[in-house]
């Protein structure tokens, strides 16, 4: 078990406890919280301490209010943390959009439209072209959706970027 999977069951008695054992800090939060207990230093022997010992939640709750400020702060830095890194992977992906619109071969700027092509295709004739022929349409997953979905958003709002604004320049690529 890791100390992710306790996460729900600490933040039901201390909330920022919670939230940070199941971060990047939850093996320091859960020795912290494990030393408290009285319990050794694992997921496992911590839930079973929260689920069979009262006084349980109200040491969880101690602790929170013993070092609230402290908590606090290391929680506003795993958020800034996980927002750094957030952001890192949409400007790499930017990054690579714009290396693709630059490219001199046609498979490489010239994918995303054909997949908003394809897209548009598909769900013409999954609910509109097999419900009319009486053909029940297939079971298509919502993954298949989101991917479409996302890569069109992205384009689209390039797309619309690049026409918007008549400074960026344009070689009727995507």
């Amino acid at each position: 078990m890791d100390w992710k999977n306790i996460a729900a069951d600490v933040g039901k008695a201390a909330p920022i406890l919670g939230t940070l054992i199941g971060g990047p800090a939850g093996p320091a939060i859960g020795a912290i919280i494990a030393s408290t207990l009285g319990v050794a230093n694992s997921p496992d022997a911590v839930q079973t301490a929260l689920a069979t010992n009262p006084q349980a939640a109200v040491q969880l709750a101690q602790i929170e209010a013993d070092q609230k400020v402290k908590l606090q702060e290391l929680a506003f830095t795993h958020a800034n943390a996980e927002i750094a890194a957030q952001t890192q992977v949409v400007q790499a992906a930017n990054q690579t959009m714009q290396a693709e619109a630059k490219a001199d071969h046609w498979p490489t700027y010239s994918w995303r439209p054909f997949n908003g092509f394809i897209f548009g295709i598909m769900a013409f004739g999954v609910y509109f072209v097999l419900p009319l022929a009486k053909v029940t349409p297939p079971s298509i997953p919502p993954e298949v959706w989101l991917a479409f979905g996302g890569i069109l958003g992205v384009a689209s709002w390039f797309r619309g970027q690049m026409q918007a604004n008549p400074n960026v320049p344009s070689d009727n690529r995507g």
